[in-house]
């Protein structure tokens, strides 16, 4: 009885996060950049993926992103968190300094774009993707 409530629980999470991981899938080009009021453009100084490809891959969201400054690599970590309304991205070339923490970009699908806050120790800048 218990394993078979389990195996009901593991089917009932995986379609319901599967479809809405799928969400994410495609091609997309980074169209907007939002820098936050404080005045310093981290935009120039943190990578961000300006062009990115994600694709489900064993039943896992993966990906692969060019940046700003050309440079192409897989994400580090793509994770679809709560309930599949939200992605984490972390992709390579980190920091300058090696005690800096990494930024982390918390992507939501808003009506058919990607929507993305940068943070790190601090929110940093926006961007926002559109489907190629």
């Amino acid at each position: 009885m218990l394993s078979t409530a389990i195996t009901v629980g593991i089917v009932l999470y995986s379609s319901i996060t599967a479809p809405m991981a799928d969400d994410f899938t495609g091609k997309w080009e980074v169209t907007k950049v939002i820098e936050n009021q404080r005045g310093f453009e981290w935009s120039l100084e943190i990578k961000y993926p300006k062009h990115m490809t994600l694709e489900l891959r064993n039943e896992r969201l993966v990906g692969r992103y060019t940046d700003q400054w050309e440079y192409s690599g897989e994400f580090e970590l793509v994770a679809v968190i709560n309930q599949g309304r939200d992605l984490l991205l972390v992709h390579g070339g980190g920091t300058k300094e090696p005690t800096a923490l990494s930024p982390i970009h918390h992507v939501k699908l808003v009506k058919g774009q990607l929507h993305a806050v940068v943070t790190s120790h601090d929110k940093l800048f926006e961007w926002i993707a559109e489907r190629k």
